[in-house]
């Protein structure tokens, strides 16, 4: 029997080999053998305990790179420590009222972490988007953090002159820093321009813990006239919705899931299958005792005692006060903006639509909602037939056709209802208002068939199928599409698969590589 010690050693240097790939990026067992001072066989061993329950996967060259179950863990850690609710309201609320990009920001070891974001309608900012991550000396966001931080925290960070440059008006020297750090107490919010993008500013305020502490910035982003032009406007509805968050916080408890643990892999002889169940019972708990999860594990109390110490040590868990309950540590907020940031839904969609258009002949695209509309982003072009109707870089409206049809079907009610408002505005919009139970209906029959299809509805004698693709949080993302001529895009081969069953496996396989729960979860 292996000395406890060394087990839990283990666990240790698993954190440290995802530590370490989130650092390099997709990397090789050689690699991560150097990196973390081990044999090359014991970090074999190792990546392949982590694959199991999907901690690191395997990347298409076959490297060793983040799994999607760090998402999952990063969703449960943002899900104990705020009201996912209330901020998406609020979130909602300032780019609504504002049109601009609306964020929420947490510190984490000395950086700021995008929690959550919601896109204004016009611009995407990318540097500023959910899972991102800035230093403490750049932005709005940052300085109200780091502002109302404990001094030796900023000390630490004023310590680190000079900074990296991120654009014409970043501070690079503490003075200048300091001096932000000042007014921004002062003022008790921070505005910014052109300090991480150039042609960007950011309004930002704090949120705060119920014992006065900084918790959170509430930031408010986009071109800099755009900004500018109603400040005024935008300090009153950002502060507004600040102290909305924080007189939440104070009413705050999270509630566990409704999910009941598999005992299957807490039973496992693998200790780091034992971490991992250790870790999914904290996910569904949101927030537990160490007797808790010693009932939840059916593992022994001092075995339970000693990985909730390793992880915490490694910041996959934290503890709330000395002899406090535990709850996913922040680290896996930041672990699951690294790979968000990594995630290249484009490149993924290559070898699909390849793969699809190779055993049909068909033309196989993806696109992706903008506003009203649906954008193709990727195309292969079919061997007989091509429709013009939706070419690379085209866009057709959400309620035409096979993928627009199949991106707003797994939107919610409300977004239906808004979709429909809007275009039957549009005079340039063929859509009949009086036609909205009839739209609502066929909506309704895509989510249950759980793709949409197109018959002679664009072009005659074409028909395409579209099938929806989701992320870890089971939100649509885009749609998978395969077009062609109708005799072939319906038939009934006498082998293989169907047109609409290689459709939807495309899709699902790309909703696998997002992190969505299989089967491809839909929307309420």
């Amino acid at each position: 029997m292996k000395p406890a010690a060394n087990v839990i050693q283990l666990v240790a240097k698993a954190t440290q080999v995802i530590d370490e790939i989130s650092t390099l990026g997709p990397s090789t067992s050689a690699e991560l053998a150097k990196a973390v001072e081990e044999p090359r066989p014991s970090v074999y061993r190792i990546v392949s305990a982590l694959e199991q329950p999907g901690l690191v996967r395997r990347s298409e060259d076959g490297r060793i790179e983040l799994g999607t179950q760090i998402l999952h863990l990063g969703e449960a850690a943002a899900d104990a420590i705020i009201d996912r609710n209330v901020l998406a309201g609020q979130l909602a609320a300032v780019q609504r009222q504002l049109g601009l990009t609306a964020s929420f920001w947490i510190p984490r070891n000395e950086t700021a972490v995008c929690l959550e974001q919601v896109d204004a309608t016009d611009v995407d900012l990318f540097e500023l988007s959910s899972g991102r991550i800035l230093p403490m000396h750049a932005g709005a966001a940052s300085h109200v953090l780091l502002a109302f931080q404990p001094e030796e925290v900023q000390e630490r960070v004023l310590g680190a002159a000079p900074y990296e440059k991120l654009s014409s008006r970043t501070p690079i020297d503490a003075d200048t820093l300091r001096n932000h750090l000042e007014e921004t107490r002062r003022q008790g919010w921070r505005l910014e321009v052109n300090e991480v993008v150039d042609g960007i500013a950011a309004i930002s305020f704090p949120v705060l813990n119920p014992d006065g502490t900084i918790f959170g910035s509430l930031t408010a982003a986009g071109l800099v006239d755009q900004v500018l032009l109603q400040q005024d406007e935008a300090r009153d509805v950002i502060a507004e919705a600040a102290r909305i968050l924080t007189e939440a916080m104070v009413h705050f408890t999270p509630k566990p899931t409704a999910r009941v643990l598999s005992t299957t892999t807490s039973n496992s002889s693998s200790i780091i299958a034992k971490a991992n169940a250790l870790m999914e019972a904290l996910a569904n708990e949101r927030i537990s005792t160490s007797a808790r999860l010693t009932e939840l594990l059916e593992e022994p109390v001092s075995s339970v005692y000693r990985m909730l110490a390793t992880l915490a040590e490694a910041g996959w868990v934290e503890q709330l006060g000395p002899r406090g309950a535990f709850r996913i540590g922040s680290k896996l907020i930041s672990l699951s903006g690294k790979l968000l940031n990594d995630l290249d839904l484009r490149r993924a969609a290559v070898p699909v639509l390849r793969s699809i258009h190779e055993a049909t002949g068909e033309s196989a695209f993806m696109c992706i909602r903008r506003n009203t509309r649906a954008v193709c982003i990727e195309r292969v072009d079919g061997k007989r037939v091509n429709s013009r109707l939706l070419a690379l870089g085209g866009s057709l409206p959400l309620h035409t056709g096979a993928a627009p049809r199949a991106l707003l079907a797994f939107e919610d009610r409300q977004t239906w209802e808004d979709y429909a408002t809007i275009v039957s505005q549009n005079a340039d919009i063929q859509f009949d208002v009086r036609a909205r139970t009839k739209f609502y209906s066929d909506l309704e029959a895509i989510r249950s068939a759980g793709y949409s299809l197109s018959d002679d509805e664009l072009t005659p004698g074409i028909a395409a199928i579209g099938a929806p693709i989701f992320d870890h949080k089971g939100h649509v993302v885009a749609s998978l599409s395969v077009s062609g001529l109708r005799e072939g895009i319906l038939a009934e081969p006498e082998d293989g698969h169907t047109v609409i069953e290689l459709a939807r496996e495309g899709a699902r396989h790309l909703s696998e590589y997002l992190g969505a729960q299989a089967p491809a979860p839909a929307r309420p």
